[in-house]
Order: C-alpha cells, then structure tokens, then sequence
C-alpha cells in the first residue's frame, strides 16, 4: 500500500465503526439497552450495508487493487454472520453477495483510477525533466533558439536570443523582435509550421540592425501544445 497516504489505524478503525453499526440492533439486544432500541437498526440491512463502501473505497484509493480486494473480503467475512444466522429477510445470502460483488467493483474502479492518476503524474514529471534537460542543451548553443506557441507568444529564449534581444519570455514574438503591433504578415512562417506541420527556412532582418537565418520546425511543448521551434544563425556579415 502507498506509504505516502496510507495510515494503518485508518481502515481498521473504519471497520469497526461500520461492523458495530451493522450489527448495532443484536448488541442492543444481548446488552438491554431498551433505551437505544430503534426500528431502523432491525430494517433490511441492505442499506446498513452501504456504510462498508468508506472504507472498500479508502482501501481502493490508498492500497490500491490489492487494498480494495482485502477490505471487500474483510467486509465479506463480517457480512456472513447475519446472512447465515440473524436475517429473517429472504435471500439474505444473495442480497449480501450481490452488494458485496458491487463494492469491490466500486473499490477496483477507484483503485485503477488512482493509479491511472499517478501514471500520469509520473509521465508529466519525466516529460517536464526531459524538457529542462534539454533546454539547458539548448541554451549552451552559439545559435539563437526560440520557442513559439500558437498565439505568437514567446515560450523560451535560450541566452545567445536572450542577449541579441532581450528576454521576451511572455510576449508576442512580433512586438518583441519587430516592434510592430501585429503578425508579420509577408515573413511569418509560424501557421505553416505548426498548422501545416512544415520544416521552414527564411532570411530575417530586424531592426537591430542583424539577418538571420532562421530554420523552423514544429514543436510539441509540455503542456501537449504544438509550436514552432526556430533556430536563428547571424549572417549579417555574409550580408
């Protein structure tokens, strides 16, 4: 079971509160507690039953498959006396089977979620750490690189861009570079690349002063957004 959220004291203490609720009605008869007798308590127990599903359900999620498997056994065990002994209910036997067979799939579905859950979690972290690793390779290059979303907004500058232009982390790629309010409309590449899943090459003067050449290609980020990943060589002086 998971370390990280399971308590012991938990399922155990969840057990008894519901075994001594289902069999509260017998315990008040072999103590005498006239005072505490309620018809509720001497109903059909299928809905006192429903009360086991607490910890079929915290077993599921903290234990996992084998977690919900056990306690949906335990409650098993603790349903059997009064389907075989104490109902005078028909087919005791069979409601409590059926109820039983419900709460462990309840138990297995909450159990495979949660590892499904934690797939994920542990997928995005590799993801993301993989991202870093080579972010940091690409931040060491003697050529520009720029990381562009959809939205033309600028999702990374590696340090040569950094210096070239200044961090633009956060803003649109046309106001940063261009200084101009809207898409360059004869020189911006980015729709082909990301919509038409192109690889692109162009020349680029800015009003630095400096033309690149720059190399485009889709990029899939993180968060699964599909950008462009453009590589910016200085070839001002070949100019």
């Amino acid at each position: 079971m998971s370390k990280a959220t399971f308590k012991p004291f938990i399922l155990p203490l969840l057990l008894l509160i519901c075994a001594l609720f289902y069999y509260f009605g017998e315990l008040v008869d072999w103590a005498a507690w006239n005072a505490l007798r309620e018809n509720f308590f001497y109903g059909v127990h299928d809905i006192h039953r429903l009360l086991f599903l607490a910890p079929i359900i915290y077993a599921g999620y903290t234990g996992r498959v084998k977690g919900a498997i056990i306690i949906t056994l335990v409650s098993l065990v603790i349903f059997l006396p009064r389907a075989f002994f104490i109902s005078p209910y028909p087919d005791p036997l069979l409601r409590m089977l059926i109820f039983t067979l419900g709460a462990g799939v309840i138990g297995y579905l909450v159990a495979r979620i949660r590892n499904e859950e934690e797939k994920s979690r542990r997928l995005e972290v590799t993801i993301t750490t993989e991202r870093d690793k080579l972010l940091k390779i690409v931040d060491s290059m003697a050529d520009g690189i720029i990381i562009t979303g959809p939205d033309y907004k600028i999702r990374f500058m590696n340090a040569y861009m950094v210096d070239a232009f200044g961090e633009g982390t956060g803003l649109t790629c046309y106001k940063h570079l261009h200084n101009v309010d809207t898409p360059c409309q004869q020189e911006c590449h980015i729709p082909d690349v990301i919509n038409n899943e192109e690889i692109g090459e162009w020349e680029c003067t800015f009003p630095v002063g400096k033309t690149y050449e720059v190399l485009a290609a889709p990029y899939v980020d993180s968060d699964g957004t599909v950008c462009q990943i453009s590589i910016f060589r200085d070839i001002t002086q070949r100019k």
